[in-house]
């Protein structure tokens, strides 16, 4: 940022100078309102934050809006902090805030713990040290990914909303199911997450619903 203004003030006149110039300036708007947006909803989560800027740009102690990048790096600081005790309907729509699972390798990791992989969310079966050959999405025993009923959406896992099935997943006794534009109902619960296609379940843990 402090080049390109630089840049703009030793040669204003210069078409792409301050071509940059006016794009950091829409880039700050934008910045802003993402800042603005996330900490609004800090405020309606009950999270205290550290205050929100005005119409005009100042807080109501009267200083100066700090920079748009500064109040989204903090929002998103704050954010992170809160993830914990988000359900899973509300964690599933934020996947990014949690911890990478890359972050943790090396690491013990605790059941219920929440991790983003592969641009899901995923929670921890088992207590384990992280390594590189489990993956969440190769070590079934340990992860299954986070699939949360939508606000506003019907029940999830019913005839007409069957949860939708990838493997590596815990399948419940009276749920529905739905693979490759085929329904399954489960008949009994598995216990642990399976990663057949439920076509190879069929009669031990699904039936085929016609």
């Amino acid at each position: 940022m402090q080049a390109v203004i630089n840049n703009c003030l030793n040669n204003f006149f210069d078409p792409e100078h301050l071509s940059e110039y006016q794009a950091l300036q829409e880039w700050r708007k934008t910045a802003k309102q993402y800042a603005r947006e996330a900490m609004t909803w800090a405020a309606e989560q009950g999270i205290e934050p550290v205050g929100l800027p005005d119409e005009e740009g100042s807080h109501d102690n009267g200083e100066l809006t700090p920079d748009g990048m500064l109040m989204l790096q903090q929002a998103v600081k704050l954010l992170k902090g809160q993830t914990a005790a988000l359900p899973d309907e509300q964690a599933i729509e934020v996947p990014a805030l949690f911890p990478t699972w890359a972050s943790k390798m090396g690491q013990t990791v605790a059941v219920d713990e929440r991790l983003y992989y592969d641009g899901r969310l995923w929670k921890v079966l088992q207590a384990h040290t992280v390594q590189a050959d489990w993956t969440p999405t190769a070590a079934a025993a340990l992860f299954t990914e986070v699939v949360a009923q939508g606000e506003g959406e019907p029940e999830l896992g019913t005839l007409d909303n069957p949860i939708p099935y990838s493997g590596n997943m815990a399948l419940e006794q009276g749920k529905y199911y739905s693979q490759g534009g085929v329904t399954y109902l489960c008949i009994r619960d598995t216990g642990n997450p399976v990663y057949h296609d439920l076509s190879a379940l069929v009669g031990l843990y699904v039936q085929v619903i016609e």
